[in-house]
């Protein structure tokens, strides 16, 4: 067994024991939280940004980037040309921003709560403007070190920091630039055309890459948000798992652990992800809410893969807080606890009550014993 005869470990030596693939002492648990849920908490456990939390319930911490504290990590930097200028304001309550190039306009148009209404690449022309705006941008890089040193001396040996950045170009114009029906529309009409833009994008995009392979974090999460629900298994296979492989490629030839993270549906293309080499998946997630039953990941993936679990929310927040224990015995089994296993449970964007992370504390506890 992994944790036999095994010395108690601190957090900060399980972390970064599983992000090295190395044996540990048990299981181990990570909490994610922001204001929402901080603002229900009594004083004496809202200080250090949720650090005094997670202190409380005793998890180990795998902070990613400066969350929800006032560190950022400043590398590395998208810059558009000198000739560029982006304009933000507001209009009828909507929120505006405008790229002015050369070359023409783009416009994007967002509701109070940030939705998209009118996402920036909506036609042929504006994937010419955009492909040259890239052709002229560049990342650059910057020492993030002292941001590093104070986040982990935030942390101390309660956990981990991690370099999470992203997404890659095809979530980044999914999501961001384009949206779902405005990309399958543009590539289907305009194949060529969109290929180009996304060679380009992806071209400046491994510039960030070999920054983030130099900066001082010695683990780099990529975040895609990937999942078959938009990213049919035919455009994962073109364009992200190639992208993604260069990414890991880059960052584990500098000695860092590459992991991706991918919260959405992601049964169907594993042996898609596989090809990438990454190290482990992050907020992997199972059925309901996801379709990937751990176990399964570690079938396809290798046993020694890393998986930082996304506890489903149909476990975490529907069910009876007495009922959380019971579910986590089936859940977490032998073979996970022997394995890179980290159960990730994560708050952000809504309000939970302390008690649920406090008995899902208190069955870490009794299985450690």
């Amino acid at each position: 067994m992994l944790f036999k005869k095994m010395e108690k470990m601190s957090p900060k030596q399980r972390i970064t024991s599983i992000l090295n693939k190395k044996p540990h002492d048990c299981l181990s648990w990570t909490v994610l939280i922001d204001n929402n849920t901080l603002d229900l908490l009594p004083d004496r456990l809202k200080g250090n940004y949720g650090i005094d939390f997670y202190r409380y319930i005793k998890c180990d911490i795998l902070l990613l980037n400066g969350w929800n504290t006032p560190y950022v990590f400043r590398s590395p930097e998208l810059h558009w040309s000198k000739e560029v200028t982006v304009e933000i304001f507001e209009e009828n309550e909507k929120v505006i921003r405008k790229i002015k190039t050369k070359d023409g306009d783009l416009t994007a148009i967002y509701g109070k709560n940030g939705h998209p209404l009118k996402y920036m690449i909506d036609s042929r022309k504006a994937i010419k403007i955009y492909t040259s705006l890239w052709e002229e941008a560049n990342f650059v890089g910057y020492d993030d070190s002292e941001t590093l040193r104070k986040l982990e001396d935030l942390v101390g040996e309660d956990g981990v920091v991690t370099r999470f950045w992203g997404p890659s170009t095809i979530p980044r114009l999914l999501e961001m630039d384009m949206g779902t029906v405005n990309f399958y529309y543009l590539l289907y009409d305009y194949p060529s055309e969109m290929e180009n833009l996304i060679n380009t994008i992806h071209k400046k995009e491994l510039e960030a890459f070999k920054i983030l392979s130099e900066g001082p974090c010695n683990c780099v999460i990529l975040v895609e948000n990937t999942s078959t629900h938009y990213i049919s298994p035919q455009v994962y296979k073109t364009f992200n798992m190639p992208h993604q492989q260069e990414f890991v490629e880059i960052i584990k030839n500098s000695g860092k652990t590459a992991i991706l993270h991918m919260c959405g549906h992601i049964r169907k293309i594993l042996h898609l992800i596989k090809e990438t080499g990454c190290d482990g998946i992050h907020a992997l997630t199972p059925p309901p809410t996801g379709d990937t039953p751990w176990e399964i990941a570690l079938d396809i993936l290798g046993q020694d893969t890393i998986i930082i679990s996304a506890l489903d929310p149909s476990v975490f927040l529907l069910n009876k807080i007495d009922d959380i224990p019971r579910i986590l015995e089936l859940l977490i089994t032998k073979r996970l606890k022997e394995s890179n296993f980290i159960l990730g449970v994560f708050a952000d964007g809504i309000k939970v009550e302390p008690e649920r992370f406090c008995v899902i504390s208190q069955w870490v506890e009794q299985n450690k014993k």
